[in-house]
């Protein structure tokens, strides 16, 4: 008997020690939940990232009107961030100025978009940027904004002299090109303006 009751004894404590030790382990399913829950972060850019690539595949009207709407949709949902308000406000501009021009547009357009956008993934996706490192990296992207535009202004002697049709056709065509041009140099110099408006409350603050 005392042997039959030692090894009921010892029976009983083995599963109650089984039941601890499972009590304590963490279930089976929390492992593979985290990179879930770290990919959250990313998905709000998931959709304006596969817009951006077809549009380096080909510039097409729906493709435009989807990365403007995307654009609108995520300063919507960060419009606390006044960071992320003017990096899509470049990306805006970039797009409005794409969806005008079409192929016209200056090569470097489509880099510039991509480029904002990487640095867009990375002050969202990154929480241990600070708030200063976030900046200078807008910083950066507003110069190159404006060295893109110095680049467009640029092109106007060489587009003036492309016609050869008749004077007076040439007159028109040329006319016309400096219109388009002015009227660009006038929307990229009102979003530049917003754009210098939100960094000079980033450095009131």
């Amino acid at each position: 008997m005392d042997k039959k009751a030692n090894d009921t004894f010892a029976f009983d404590l083995e599963n109650r020690l089984d039941d601890f030790f499972s009590d304590e382990l963490p279930p089976q399913e929390n492992p593979a939940a985290e990179p879930a829950a770290v990919k959250v972060s990313e998905l709000p850019l998931e959709d304006l990232k596969s817009t951006i690539l077809a549009i380096d595949w080909e510039i097409t009207d729906d493709a435009l009107d989807a990365f403007i709407h995307q654009v609108d949709k995520l300063a919507d949902r960060y419009s606390a961030d006044k960071v992320i308000q003017s990096l899509l406000k470049i990306l805006k501009s970039l797009g409005k100025y794409i969806r005008q021009k079409k192929s016209n547009a200056h090569p470097d357009t489509i880099k510039r978009i991509m480029a904002v956008y990487s640095t867009l993934e990375a002050v969202v996706g990154n929480d241990d940027l600070s708030q200063t490192e976030k900046k200078q990296l807008l910083q950066e992207e507003v110069n190159q904004f404006k060295m893109l535009k110095a680049k467009i202004a640029e092109r106007k002697p060489a587009l003036g002299s492309v016609p050869q049709a008749p004077k007076a056709d040439a007159a028109t065509g040329i006319d016309s090109v400096i219109q388009a041009i002015d009227d660009l140099k006038s929307l990229m110099a009102t979003e530049l303006n917003a754009i210098r408006k939100e960094i000079g409350k980033l450095r009131k603050k």
